[in-house]
């Protein structure tokens, strides 16, 4: 039965976890490494964004798409690309995991994080290793926290169900071949490119409640990025098919803005 945000008390992700039977002092530690570690990836995003960075982002090869024009503004743009944002995301985050105090959670739980992981399976490896776009994960044992996050670009509404719930998608991570994650919990990121409509959120939430096969959960969760706290979509998912317990995927999501080079030919 799904539950969703409208008759659902909102949880704090550690609640939430431990709803799902996840046990207290596991869901505490899980929830706090990918909080601090999905903080970091959002840091890295403000200090992309910034107009210093971004504008020698985009001068960059490969940041951006070929210049195409934008019907309804009449417009001539270009599009970030999905695998340069997040490789510039890497970058950044590296050095500020580097930056962190020695008192930090992430550094006491020698915290690793990288872009682009090849995935190790039984089937493949080498080139046809299938990769994940980020991977934070903890050395302290067997059994310490992780989180593998998937990105997929949105420039239009139609992208949900063909790009971020399809098969390159979240079905990265139900898939029998080579899945992302055996973890109890991993994430998808948007990157969504704003034309003037905003956050895709509302629109993920609606279409994980049409999604199949059934999620056992979709629902908004509390969620910690550094000093402020926000919601996100939680959904849960069954795993039977790979032998594994049910996934928590977190939908988290990142706004971009084209860039407008001018307006097209009449």
């Amino acid at each position: 039965m799904i539950v969703t945000g409208q008759n659902f008390t909102l949880m704090s992700l550690p609640e939430r976890l431990r709803a799902n039977g996840m046990p207290s002092i596991q869901a505490d530690t899980w929830s706090c490494f990918i909080q601090e570690a999905v903080s970091l990836v959002y840091q890295a995003a403000d200090e992309l964004k910034s107009t210093k960075t971004w504008s020698e982002f985009c001068q960059k090869r490969g940041a951006l798409s070929t210049p195409k024009t934008k019907s309804k503004k009449g417009s001539i743009i270009q599009i970030p690309i999905e695998d340069a944002i997040t490789t510039e995301l890497g970058h950044i985050v590296r050095r500020l995991r580097r930056q962190l105090p020695a008192s930090h959670m992430l550094r006491a739980h020698e915290a690793v994080f990288e872009v682009e992981h090849q995935i190790e399976d039984s089937q493949r490896t080498g080139r046809n290793s299938k990769k994940a776009d980020f991977l934070f994960y903890s050395q302290i044992g067997d059994g310490a926290p992780e989180i593998a996050i998937e990105a997929k670009p949105l420039t239009t509404k139609g992208d949900i169900d063909n790009r971020y719930l399809a098969g390159e998608g979240m079905g990265c991570f139900f898939t029998t071949d080579s899945p992302y994650s055996r973890a109890p919990v991993a994430g998808m990121l948007a990157y969504t490119i704003d034309f003037g409509s905003g956050s895709y959120k509302a629109d993920i939430d609606n279409a994980l409640g049409i999604y199949l096969p059934t999620p056992l959960h979709v629902c908004d969760v509390s969620f910690k990025f550094g000093s402020h706290v926000s919601p996100i979509t939680y959904s849960q998912h069954d795993r039977a098919a790979l032998n594994l317990s049910p996934v928590s995927m977190l939908h988290f999501e990142m706004v971009f803005g084209p860039v407008v080079i001018g307006p097209a030919a009449v």
